[in-house]
This record gives structure tokens, sequence and C-alpha cells, in this order.
């Protein structure tokens, strides 16, 4: 009788994509809105960051929203004159 792993199998195919999905993707695209932040040098940079990470992971689709926020208020910011 071969021993069983204790956590269950290695994750791979549609595991690893949900994996992928849950927990890389989130802290990919708050590293990215941290240092586009910081490039258009706005404000609360870190808290920008934060906020797109905690709510893709609550779920993906508040994070889109959360995102494209981001996006919105960068863009807004980048058309006022300085």
């Amino acid at each position: 009788m071969a021993p069983l792993p204790l956590f269950g199998p290695i994750p791979a195919g549609p595991e690893l994509v949900i994996v992928l999905m849950v927990f890389l993707l989130p802290i990919a695209v708050g590293i990215w809105v941290y240092f586009d932040a910081k490039r258009h040098e706005m404000p609360y940079a870190p808290a920008w960051a934060l906020g797109v990470t905690a709510l893709f992971m609550a779920g993906f689709l508040p994070g889109i929203p959360a995102f494209f926020a981001y996006v919105y208020v960068r863009e807004k910011r980048a058309r006022r004159p300085r």
C-alpha cells in the first residue's frame, strides 16, 4: 500500500490555473499598479496597489472595476496642467 500525500496531489492542469488566477495574477497586477503609480508621481501609490490587490483577491470581478478606477484616476490626473 503506497503512502498517501498529506495535502493531496500537487496542483496541475485546471487546479494550477485556479492557483495562478487566485494568487499570482492579483499580486502581479498590484505590483504593476504600484510601480505605475510611482512613475506617474501619484500620491498614495501603496494604497492604490494594496486596494487593487485586495479586491482582486476578494474576487476577480471586484478587482476589475478597481483596476479601471485606478487607470481612470491616473489618466484624469495626467490631463491636469501642473
